[in-house]
């Protein structure tokens, strides 16, 4: 709270209190000033500060491109009704498309089989999915010629097309590297389920042809999925129904209000679930990471602010007359206090605002530093064929600068505290008798 002002007294952060921190803080060392600690606790903010912004930016980067990679393959919203009819499915699926927010909904059927080919045999997941899904699927079906995600080889053109969907499938890079084949030709599936027969249950078997080669930026991935059309994977696995209805939205990190209206449209019929429960354990390895790059940085702006206490309290030593000089003119402990406490604001509010500044132009030009630290070094410091990203990925989140540039003024804010309290303590009376 402030102090209140008493007849003939100032108020408190008067314009001769800011004068005074001001004056001590541009005095030259000879004069007992802390020009060359102020100098350098403001190097240090101001460092830690942009080193906080940049930090998070990239990190933001990441995320940002993960969770592209990782929600451009999948859905964001599963219904599991396995209880309910085709029709069934069928009305819940129109009612839920209706929804605001909804970009598509489908049915999908996942299943597990074998894949023989070249006298190779790999497990793989085979996703039934209609010809207008995966259409949506920009990742998978988007002609491509470099490293980035999409149609590899082939086509999508003939996907879903012929008798019960058709013959034509589309499979991951890696499945194919596995089994050694190229576009166009056969890979036989293997399905664990089958008919019974006179000599038992014989599982489903059947060639079908490559006609697309994708690759997603999800190694994983690539590694064991086959695109099938749902018809088609519905009689090759035996099934009388999809296993889900999938639902993709137009803001999957906002998707928490409308689950809760797709669970209201299901009811106890069946389960819903969104992408963040299914990637549980990949979101809180996120956060834990950016929860401990902001403790380690923060605890460097910390270090930073320590070289504040040592100037202050070098500068309470060398001005111990002037503070008793003050004292007997009639400012208070509480003006004494405040000077002091101003000095470390300042220190703190210049070392924000060049944090701010040299972050944020550090991140916008993220691309030319990377360039220029290439050009001085010889080395390449992104490699694309490494991280399989074309570009160091940098997101300037707002919230982010306004929390390091008021951590860093904080910081100094509380390094200023002990010395300010000090000379707010010192007593003139002694600080006079040895001048």
């Amino acid at each position: 709270m402030s102090e209140p002002a008493a007849p003939g007294r100032a108020r408190p952060f008067a314009g001769h209190e800011f004068q005074l921190a001001t004056r001590y803080l541009r005095a030259k060392r000879r004069h007992g000033g802390i020009a060359l600690i102020a100098i350098i606790s403001f190097l240090g903010i101001t460092l830690g500060v942009a080193a906080l912004i940049i930090i998070m930016s990239i990190m933001n980067g990441f995320r940002h491109e993960l969770l592209s990679t990782l929600l451009g393959v999948q859905s964001h919203v599963y219904v599991h009704a396995q209880n309910m009819t085709p029709e069934e499915l069928d009305e819940l699926s129109g009612r839920i498309e209706a929804l605001d927010g909804v970009i598509s909904v489908g049915a999908r059927y996942n299943g597990q089989a074998l894949v023989t080919a070249n006298g190779r045999t790999i497990g793989a997941n085979v996703v039934g999915i209609t010809r207008e899904e995966l259409a949506q699927l920009e990742r998978i079906v988007t002609p491509v010629e470099d490293n980035r995600p999409g149609l590899r080889y082939g086509s999508f053109e003939t996907f879903g097309q012929g008798e019960y969907g058709g013959d034509d499938i589309l499979a991951g890079l890696g499945v194919i590297n596995q089994l050694n084949v190229i576009e166009d030709e056969d890979i036989t599936l293997i399905a664990p389920t089958g008919r019974a027969g006179p000599f038992g249950t014989r599982p489903n078997r059947k060639p079908y042809r490559v006609a697309g080669i994708f690759t997603s930026g999800i190694y994983a991935f690539d590694q064991v999925t086959v695109f099938m059309p749902l018809e088609q994977a519905m009689v090759f696995f035996a099934a009388d129904r999809p296993h889900s209805i999938d639902v993709r939205v137009e803001d999957p990190d906002g998707v928490g209000p409308l689950v809760a209206e797709i669970r209201a449209l299901v009811g106890s019929a069946g389960v819903v679930q969104d992408w963040r429960e299914r990637d549980r354990s990949f979101q809180t390895a996120l956060n834990v990471e950016r929860f401990a790059m902001r403790l380690i940085l923060g605890v460097v702006i910390l270090i930073a602010a320590l070289n504040i206490i040592t100037g202050l309290v070098m500068l309470v030593k060398n001005k111990g007359r002037d503070i008793a000089i003050l004292r007997t003119m009639g400012a208070t402990q509480n003006s004494i206090l405040r000077v002091f406490l101003l000095i470390g604001l300042m220190i703190g509010a210049v070392g924000a605002i060049g944090g701010v500044v040299l972050g944020v132009v550090f991140v916008l030009n993220i691309d030319a530093v990377k360039a220029f630290i290439q050009f001085i070094t010889g080395v390449n410091v992104w490699d694309p064929e490494v991280y399989f990203l074309s570009n160091l990925p940098a997101r300037l989140d707002w919230a982010e600068v306004v929390f390091a540039s008021v951590f860093g003024l904080g910081a100094a804010l509380l390094a200023a505290i002990p010395p300010a309290l000090r000379a707010a303590r010192l007593d003139p009376v002694e600080a006079l008798r040895y001048e």
